[in-house]
């Protein structure tokens, strides 16, 4: 762990207050450190730990009274971030520290800044905090909570997907490395790379007002064969925002697999998501994840060649066309990932 003094910061001073606010920079070997790196061990990559919510890819999380870490769980630099903390019994979130730049995958841990320098914040309504209280004791686990904000483009792509509820969790489905079952054994950090911007890029579709309204004007079959009414279609996408966990697992034979809180794919859909629309398989799954069967065509197409992978897939494809998506070709941090 690097301590404060040796994480390059700087001051900030807000334009209607003399209180200056601690910059950071976790862009180097030298302030930071790589999660998801080739040879990292599958438990370290597949642990409790690296579970992260999926509308908070900037993760903070307190790891001690006087410690935090700071983790970025997207596979792109994200650069202009400002943490929020939330301490029990505040009115409002404190603008903890700003960071300039935190590369892709980077995770380090840093006392508070109120430990070892200022004790004098801002709130989000920019009235000054004195945290003076807690520069000794720190501040007890159970009593924080944390978030980013900022008005770069991409910050704003990712904090949309805050109205999601996806926990992410990368997993190993074949611990025992069976081949005769479609899991891929011994998933390595390249896949779990390849699947960090994958989900992300999915939770933007799922969250698009045009992927709701596409919902709502395609003919949608439930699982008895009858068409679904609108508010019906409506719910069922929402069944999607509202899934508390994703365990997310590569598989092999066939393209995906899902159900309950399991969400695989194939290789071909991780390496193809940045280039071709993949809602075929993706929305498949995750309408297996809420409840429908292939007699729906929330899974598979109808006769008609219409239903819910359609109507995504029109989206998805235009949203690639319109260059919308927050992951990207020209923003990925590791090209290789994304050669065959």
């Amino acid at each position: 762990m690097l301590t404060l003094c040796i994480v390059f910061f700087s001051c900030e001073k807000d334009n209607i207050s003399s209180v200056s606010t601690v910059a950071y920079s976790f862009d180097s070997d030298s302030n930071s450190k790589l999660m998801f790196k080739d040879g990292e061990p599958l438990e370290t990559m597949t642990s409790e730990s690296r579970r992260y919510e999926v509308g908070k890819v900037l993760r903070v999380k307190a790891i001690n009274e006087t410690t935090i870490e700071i983790a970025n769980f997207a596979p792109v630099d994200i650069e202009s971030a400002t943490i929020l903390l939330t301490i029990e019994g505040q009115a409002k979130p404190i603008k903890l520290l700003k960071i300039n730049k935190i590369r892709a995958h980077a995770v380090q841990e840093i006392k508070y800044p109120f430990m070892e320098g200022t004790t004098a914040f801002l709130d989000t309504n920019n009235n000054e905090v004195n945290l003076t209280q807690y520069k000794v004791t720190g501040i007890p686990i159970s009593k924080v909570s944390f978030d980013f904000t900022g008005e770069t483009e991409l910050i704003k792509k990712l904090k949309s997907l805050a109205k999601l509820k996806w926990k992410i969790k990368y997993h190993d489905f074949d611990p025992s490395d069976d081949p005769n079952n479609n899991w891929k054994e011994n998933i390595d950090a390249k896949d779990i790379r390849r699947f960090s911007g994958f989900i992300i890029n999915m939770a933007y579709l799922i969250v698009s007002d045009n992927t709701m309204k596409a919902f709502a004007d395609e003919p949608i079959y439930d699982n008895d064969g009858m068409l679904m009414t609108v508010d019906q279609k409506k719910a069922a996408l929402q069944k999607m925002i509202d899934m508390p966990m994703m365990n997310c697992g590569v598989v092999v034979n066939v393209s995906g697999l899902g159900g309950g809180s399991t969400y695989g794919v194939a290789n071909h859909v991780l390496h193809d998501y940045l280039t071709v629309d993949p809602s075929f398989i993706t929305i498949h799954e995750m309408a297996h994840m809420v409840g429908f069967s292939h007699s729906s065509s929330m899974t598979y197409p109808s006769k008609e060649n219409t239903g819910a992978t359609v109507a995504a897939g029109r989206v998805y494809t235009q949203m690639l066309k319109n260059d919308e998506f927050p992951i990207k070709v020209s923003n990925y941090y590791y090209p290789s990932d994304l050669l065959k």
